[in-house]
């Protein structure tokens, strides 16, 4: 009898162990196909699900305990990119419709992969997505630009700097906003141009390096030409002359120095001013006549009736062919009118 009860016993605990057997098998093929079915929704894209469907044979997985880790692991090591394709994603849809919405979606999608990416160890995502949040966050900046929130602008490129205090291209942008808000400071807007061509050269961005130069010289030039146009000649000479000193090969700056300095009837210097502006000027004879008309206001300036008549027959073209004529006819009394 006793031998019977401890047969039975056995019995009893071959058809449980069976059991839980058959139990862990039924649940490891489940996790599985959960596993595969997420796989499969990566394929179609529909990354969202598939995230959903990763987790969820995680969570399968978990419960096996470590009969079910291989399955765990297989599914950890998909959400990383899953999610990076879900950023991806919302990066089209802003390429698409350019909005702040979905640019700050993006941005937000991106945070996440990186954060999965680094609590799964996904190395290459996680190195590659701070570069990529910075580029998208510099856009952010450049399209409330565009919508003339410049303030907003201004704290964006601030965070683009903290993140990476070698992105030259911030500090372009910077000066571009600050030279166009209302009551701004050039020299703050100079300041930024500066600090970008000092960084560009640090780090051999020779196209962010000239488009400052270009930028801060422009600037330069038009508020130069602005106090010609106001008769404030000794300011103009003082912004021209700056301008300069960004581009030293600017045509447009030495012709407006030209007209400074006959305005301040400094004659022998808007001379010099508007010679080299027609040495540095590859326009045709229409694009050049502006040149010769400041270089013969000058020359009359000084006396020099012959120099004088030789300019202005040069700038008799275009927009300034009537006054060049009236000059030589009237003023100079040109031998050759």
């Amino acid at each position: 009898m006793k031998l019977f009860k401890n047969s039975f016993a056995t019995l009893l605990l071959a058809l449980f162990i069976v059991g839980v057997t058959n139990v862990n098998a039924q649940d490891k093929r489940q996790a599985v196909q959960t596993y595969n079915k997420a796989l499969e929704l990566v394929e179609s894209e529909d990354y969202e699900q598939a995230v959903s469907m990763f987790n969820q044979a995680i969570a399968q997985g978990g419960e096996l305990g470590e009969e079910g880790q291989d399955i765990v692991q297989r599914a950890q090591k998909q959400l990383p990119t899953t999610y990076y394709q879900m950023a991806l994603t919302e990066y089209r849809a802003f390429q698409s419709d350019k909005s702040l919405s979905s640019l700050d979606a993006t941005i937000s999608a991106f945070r996440e992969a990186g954060e999965i990416s680094e609590e799964y160890g996904n190395e290459q995502i996680a190195e590659k997505v701070p570069g990529v949040i910075t580029q998208l966050m510099y856009n952010r900046a450049l399209l409330q630009y565009q919508q003339e929130e410049f303030d907003e602008a201004l704290a964006t490129l601030d965070e683009v700097i903290e993140r990476n205090a070698n992105y030259a291209k911030a500090y372009y942008q910077k000066g571009i906003v600050t030279k166009n808000m209302e009551g701004s400071s050039l020299d703050e807007a100079l300041g930024f141009f500066d600090k970008a061509m000092e960084v560009g050269e640090q780090n051999n961005d020779n196209e962010i390096v000239t488009r400052a130069q270009e930028a801060a010289a422009s600037e330069l030039i038009y508020r130069g030409s602005q106090a010609n146009d106001n008769d404030d000649y000794q300011t103009a000479i003082t912004l021209l002359n700056r301008a300069l000193e960004y581009d030293s090969s600017s045509a447009e700056a030495y012709y407006r120095l030209s007209e400074a300095y006959n305005g301040r009837q400094q004659w022998a210097e808007a001379v010099e001013a508007a010679q080299q502006s027609i040495e540095l000027n590859n326009g045709g004879r229409t694009d050049q006549a502006k040149n010769y008309f400041s270089l013969g206001t000058a020359y009359q300036g000084l006396g020099q009736r012959a120099d004088a008549c030789d300019a202005f027959d040069n700038a008799a073209y275009g927009s300034f062919k009537s006054s060049a004529e009236h000059k030589m006819e009237f003023e100079l009394k040109c031998e050759n009118i």
